[in-house]
């Protein structure tokens, strides 16, 4: 889908992939690069040679040019000329007064000493400015449901895996005689339609001490999360889709306290009583049946039963059977929503966004990025690093999505996973035209999201 504006209308070669790059960031989170002057520095400010800003845009780019490990900052980055020139061009647009080091480009054990200082919570507050920004300048209101309330996925993933205690935060799980100590995490991404998972909240999954009598896990890191996702965004909209170990009372609660929607996965080992007494209504309610062909050869057939007693409150049951050439597949969804013939179908693709956070797991772990490479052994730096790799993974996507380069990246990239390698090569094989910079960052452009 293009863009709308004269800026989209200049053909964006490789080498230009840097400024476009500046330029979405400008566009989409105006006062990104000011909020990372804002950044608390822990640092003695004596003995700073990189400046904090620097050091936190570097872990970024790390991230969406995908180097695989904190090591290979300063052996694919570091010894290029052109991208220390470039980094220190895009640096001075933004702070113009102060002092980067234009010789040589900082190494990954120095981030991470910085990562083991900075605050967790002002490195999600970088995260929190780039989604608020986002929803502020109504990006993305085309993908929610009923035109109102926005998706958000909440699932958990393993991140870290040791072999021998890593902290005393470490989950344990042993088998067959053998131990591993492992850091999981609660995600939170909204899981829109045309394929984008942008990260909102992260609660990590981690025991208090070592001789915890019970290990923390994913439901109690829901109700963490929670808490603060109300208070980050307390007049926002939200269908929360979850899986069915969300199907339980407590989490019934918090979603009615706090005013948020739900539709979540629903099996039978779930709540038995209920998916007994759903598939018994059903036969008695033949007019709450709707077949439709989406598309050929794909048959849907929606059946539902509303108001069924649990625990003192009424659930919603959707379920949608799914007939193509390969067979039937089966959904069934709990929904806060009161169904009908005219919303169910919705309400159902809706729910089966839900695994656009599952193939944000997959990117961020096969596709590069290295979601599971211990990029620090401190649990303070491993968070932020965590963090950033998030806000680089947003960055890339309202790229690869963004009108402003998605037809040269359809006609001649082949793959988003290419997509990062021109990145990476424009930004250390060629040199930003300062001029053109200047003039794109100028215009007044619109940038639309592909929905291919």
């Amino acid at each position: 889908m293009p863009a709308t504006s004269s800026a989209s209308a200049q053909p964006y070669n490789d080498a230009t992939l840097p400024e476009a790059m500046v330029k979405t960031v400008q566009h989409f989170v105006p006062d990104f690069f000011s909020a990372l002057a804002q950044v608390k520095d822990p640092r003695d400010p004596t003995r700073i040679t990189y400046p904090l800003p620097e050091e936190i845009l570097v872990g970024i780019l790390a991230s969406m040019v995908k180097v695989e490990s904190r090591r290979n900052i300063k052996f694919r980055l570091g010894t290029s000329p052109a991208f220390i020139k470039n980094l220190v061009l895009i640096l001075k647009t933004f702070y113009p007064k102060v002092l980067f080091p234009e010789d040589r480009l900082l190494h990954g054990c120095t981030l991470n000493y910085l990562l083991k200082m900075v605050g967790v919570k002002d490195i999600h507050g970088l995260r929190l400015l780039v989604i608020r920004s986002l929803l502020r300048k109504r990006c993305l209101e085309q993908y929610r449901l009923f035109n109102t309330y926005y998706p958000l996925a909440i699932d958990g993933t393993g991140c870290l895996v040791f072999h021998t205690r890593h902290c005393r935060h470490c989950l344990t799980k042993t088998h067959n005689g053998k131990t591993l100590y492992y850091h999981p995490v609660l995600e939170a991404k909204l899981s829109l339609a045309n394929g984008m998972a942008l990260s909102v909240e992260s609660e990590f999954i981690e025991n208090e001490r070592e001789d915890v009598p019970k290990q923390d896990c994913e439901r109690k890191a829901f109700y963490r999360l929670a808490p603060q996702l109300k208070r980050d965004f307390p007049q926002l909209s939200i269908c929360l889709l979850l899986d069915g170990l969300f199907a339980c009372e407590p989490v019934f609660r918090i979603c009615a306290d706090n005013h948020w929607s739900y539709i979540i996965t629903f099996k039978e080992g779930s709540m038995p009583a209920v998916f007994a007494e759903y598939e018994a209504l059903q036969k008695l309610a033949p007019e709450q049946v709707l077949v439709i062909h989406p598309k050929k050869g794909v048959r849907q057939t929606y059946r539902w039963v509303n108001d069924i007693d649990y625990a003192g409150r009424k659930v919603n049951v959707l379920e949608c059977v799914e007939e193509t050439r390969k067979g039937k597949t089966r959904f069934v969804w709990l929904a806060s929503f009161r169904l009908n013939a005219a919303n169910v179908k919705e309400i159902a693709e809706t729910g089966r966004c839900r695994w656009k956070i599952e193939n944000g797991f997959n990117v961020q772990k096969n596709g590069g990025y290295e979601l599971e490479h211990a990029f620090s052994e401190d649990n303070v730096a491993m968070k932020n690093f965590y963090v950033l790799m998030q806000i680089a993974h947003i960055f890339n996507q309202l790229m690869e999505k963004g009108s402003l380069i998605w037809d040269r990246l359809r006609n001649s990239m082949g793959s988003l996973k290419v997509f990062s390698l021109k990145l990476w090569a424009a930004l250390t094989e060629t040199l930003i035209d300062p001029v053109r910079l200047q003039d794109l960052l100028a215009q007044r452009i619109q940038i639309r999201f592909n929905t291919s």
